[in-house]
């Protein structure tokens, strides 16, 4: 016999759902962002070989962790529990503070080009912005 969730787990994903339902965020969504977002990346000159050179012929597999990783965020499911710093800090003398600038910009493309309500982008965007800072700051701080 299985121990139920707490109240309050199950209530705060009852929340993020009825959060994601009312701004249009369901997994066909967050499946067809990751697919146009990873399109729009590798075809960007910049960032198309930094991640190519990474992900190499394993892109099926990122793209599916990528799913999961915001699958959870949306959703607060636990789907994801990866650890992605470690793999971005591999990547610090190839990636500079200008390209999160892109990866941003493409992200928001990708999601004008899904169609995804204005709701539904500001929710995606404020969070993309806030891994960007967050990755910028593990990665360049420097305290002087």
């Amino acid at each position: 016999m299985s121990t139920p969730h707490p109240p309050r787990v199950t209530e705060a994903r009852e929340k993020a759902h009825e959060e994601a339902a009312r701004a249009g965020i369901d997994r066909e969504l967050i499946s067809n962002l990751v697919d146009t977002f990873y399109e729009n990346v590798r075809a960007h000159p910049a960032l198309g070989p930094i991640f190519d050179g990474q992900i190499q012929d394993n892109w099926e597999p990122h793209l599916e962790t990528m799913k999961q990783f915001w699958g959870s965020l949306v959703f607060h499911d636990g789907q994801y529990s990866g650890r992605p710093m470690p793999a971005h800090m591999k990547l610090k003398d190839q990636v500079h503070r200008g390209h999160f600038l892109t990866w941003l910009a493409l992200f928001d493309q990708s999601l004008q080009e899904i169609g995804a309500t204005e709701e539904a982008r500001n929710w995606f965007l404020e969070r993309a912005n806030r891994i960007a800072n967050s990755f910028q700051l593990q990665m360049y701080y420097t305290p002087h």
